[in-house]
């Protein structure tokens, strides 16, 4: 403190004031009772926590952010657990074509430098 005036700075990314005037506790109340009814998973929650942070961000209790920012992804915002197992069986299968294209691809290559492939050991009957 130098002169009497007390320097402070901004708050870091992701502090934000408390709701002290209860502008948004219907969102908040909402959220909370989602997540108690799905056993403590937010995800099955996510559109109850769009809608608080939007309730904050237009109330000023935060700086307007874009949700993708928040994370807010198409990717993670299923709104059941249906969809979710959906997505994750999507993603797998698409993991096991892109494995499955690599090894034949390197195999060509092989083939094509003249590398003998490795003969697998036959396993005793």
């Amino acid at each position: 403190m130098s002169g009497g005036r007390i320097s402070s700075k901004a708050p870091d990314k992701g502090s934000f004031p408390l709701d002290h005037f209860h502008e948004c506790e219907q969102e908040a109340k909402k959220y909370n009772e989602c997540v108690a009814k799905h056993q403590l998973m937010p995800k099955r929650c996510r559109q109850f926590q769009r809608e608080y942070l939007e309730c904050r961000m237009n109330k000023g209790l935060m700086d307007r952010e874009s949700f993708e920012r928040l994370g807010f992804t198409e990717e993670v915002s299923w709104e059941t657990e249906e969809q979710e197992k959906k997505f994750l069986f999507n993603r797998i299968e698409e993991m096991k074509r892109k494995a499955r294209e690599n090894v034949q691809r390197r195999r060509a290559e092989k083939q094509a430098s003249g590398v003998p492939e490795v003969q697998k050991p036959k396993l005793p009957e």
